[in-house]
This record gives structure tokens, sequence and C-alpha cells, in this order.
């Protein structure tokens, strides 16, 4: 029985220890912060964006006319799920998302 809930501990532990992953045109992880502007919604994905993205910036813009993408990430951040966004390439303003990718 101690085994079992030792197992059950650190499988609970493990689910709520993540660190965002970042590559060349995307990073992974959970939205830990958004707020929105005219151009449309600005995610943060836990201080961290993609290689590709220069600016300096550590919010990325899902431009608003993407109302399936602003939905999604709205979705994820308010069940406080991970989500895989994928990035243009930019060296001034804020990234712009191309894809949001939810994570199971």
């Amino acid at each position: 029985m101690r085994k079992i809930i030792l197992m059950l501990l650190a499988i609970s532990v493990a689910q709520h220890v993540s660190a965002a992953t970042v590559g060349p045109g995307h990073v992974n992880g959970e939205i830990t912060n958004l707020t929105s502007v005219k151009a449309g919604l600005l995610i943060s994905i836990e201080n961290s964006v993609p290689e590709n993205c220069t600016s300096g910036s550590s919010f990325m813009l899902i431009k608003q006319e993407h109302s399936a993408m602003v939905s999604m990430a709205l979705t994820a951040w308010t069940l406080g799920r991970g989500a895989s966004v994928y990035t243009d390439q930019t060296a001034t303003g804020y990234c712009i998302v191309n894809q949001v990718d939810p994570a199971e």
C-alpha cells in the first residue's frame, strides 16, 4: 500500500513540474500570461519564445483575425493546459503566431 501511495505522489508531483522547451520556430509549455491589444491576443509561455523571435519581447501575437487560434489559446490558458506555439520569424515587434496546438 505504501508503494502505491508513493508512486501516486511521485506521478502527481511530476505532472505539476513544467518547463518550456524552445526550438527554432516553436515553444512548448504552459501559457503563463496573456493580454489583449488592438492587433490581437498577446500570449507568453513561461517567459520563453522560439529561437526565431529576436525582438526581445516574451509575448507572442495571435492576430485578431485568427479567431480559432485566439479561442484555442484562451481555452488552454483557462484550463491551465500546455500548448505548442509555432511562429513566423521576426526581429521587430511581437513574434507572430501561426499555429496553436494544445497539449494533452
